[in-house]
């Protein structure tokens, strides 16, 4: 018995070791380590900046995400980037949903910001 309250105590010495759960929402999954985006069998790479929006939408897949929330997920507080940068990021997210067959679009919420939601497919 003192054996093994020795090598518990040992083990709670040792650091914790971090490790990111992949956000999943609805058909997609990021991994986040490799900055893959899946949508059932597809998935595409993502660039940083892309990667941080992408899973900071996942991550509040209930909600609207501010602008200024979006800029300082890709691009941190410290870093000035140009007006259009994050429209830009978010074109290329967008079309990379699509390249994958993703059912999931970035909605722009009107003076409120952008949130994840499902396409309608009744057009």
């Amino acid at each position: 018995m003192d054996e093994m309250v020795a090598r518990v105590r040992a083990l709670l010495r040792r650091p914790a070791e971090f490790h990111s759960i992949d956000p999943i929402h609805g058909d997609l999954r990021l991994h986040t380590e490799s900055g893959v985006l899946f949508s059932g069998n597809e998935s595409i790479t993502l660039a940083p900046a892309e990667l941080h929006i992408m899973q900071l939408l996942l991550y509040k897949h209930d909600e609207v995400v501010r602008r200024s929330a979006l800029e300082a997920a890709a691009w941190g507080l410290s870093e000035a980037v140009t007006p259009n940068a994050l429209d830009v990021a978010l074109h290329r997210l967008r079309r990379k949903l699509l390249a994958i067959g993703s059912r999931q679009r970035i909605a722009n919420v009107r003076g409120m910001g952008y949130a994840l939601r499902q396409a309608d497919n009744t057009k």
